[in-house]
């Protein structure tokens, strides 16, 4: 019988700030400056990236 090698420890310390949680401050800052109009274009934007150019979920053949 062999004996199975012990798993190597993980590294649980994290550091304060990292890049990407200064790049999400700065994120949550700009995004709160928005106006309902600005936030409205932006999602209406986004949605016309993930389905597709059209907006909606009937471009990807999504069932109902």
């Amino acid at each position: 019988m062999t004996s199975k090698k012990a798993a190597k420890s993980q590294n649980f310390i994290y550091p304060a700030t990292t890049t990407g949680s200064e790049a999400a401050k700065r994120l949550r800052t700009e995004t709160n400056k928005l106006s309902e109009q600005q936030r409205d274009d932006l999602f209406k934007r986004g949605m016309q990236i993930i389905y597709g150019g059209t907006g909606t979920k009937k471009a990807l053949g999504a069932r109902h």
